[in-house]
């Protein structure tokens, strides 16, 4: 039988020993910022996109013209406008809706983050993403709290291809498997 205080020690010894070793390993695997380059990309889109068709008034800051008054999607950052207005990224406007069950409207100074000329399979149309500015932190909250109850909005592009990916030779498949050698 081995003495409690020798088992201590050379339970210790083993213990600092062991931290060691693992330091060293830690040494030699990087950490995910130095995996990505010292720089890991934020996400561009902090909120969630729901499914909402919505009637809401967006007018130009400038002369007060009608840009759009129909919404396809929604989030407490932003929402996707449909209009066959022709404005530049950049641009300012007005934007007035009502998304919750209470007579709450949320008026709010956006500007065009994007720009969608309604080509691609499934787009729904001509149409600009809008960047919310001046929403205030309340209106925020509670838009963000009842648009929990909508569902996602599908995405709108194809998945990208994978950069390194080429597609399968079948004859070259068919011609190993004849010969064996698949």
């Amino acid at each position: 039988m081995v003495p409690a205080s020798v088992l201590a020690s050379w339970m210790s010894a083993r213990s600092i020993a062991a931290a060691a070793i693992v330091g060293r390993a830690r040494a030699l695997t990087p950490t995910l910022v130095t995996a990505a380059h010292g720089t890991v990309p934020g996400n561009r889109r902090g909120e969630i996109r729901r499914s909402v068709y919505l009637g809401c008034r967006v007018r130009r800051i400038t002369n007060r013209g009608l840009v759009g008054d129909r919404s396809l999607d929604l989030s407490p950052q932003g929402m996707f406008l449909l209009s066959d207005e022709n404005l530049e990224p950049g641009a300012q406007l007005l934007v007035s809706f009502q998304a919750t069950d209470l007579p709450i409207w949320f008026d709010t100074q956006a500007t065009v983050a994007r720009l969608i000329a309604g080509r691609r399979l499934g787009d729904d149309g001509r149409g600009f993403g809008l960047r919310f500015r001046s929403l205030p932190a309340v209106s925020r909250i509670i838009l963000r709290g009842h648009l929990r109850k909508a569902p996602r909005a599908a995405p709108q592009r194809w998945p990208a291809p994978m950069p390194n990916r080429r597609e399968p030779d079948y004859a070259q498949l068919v011609r190993d498997i004849a010969e064996g050698r698949a």
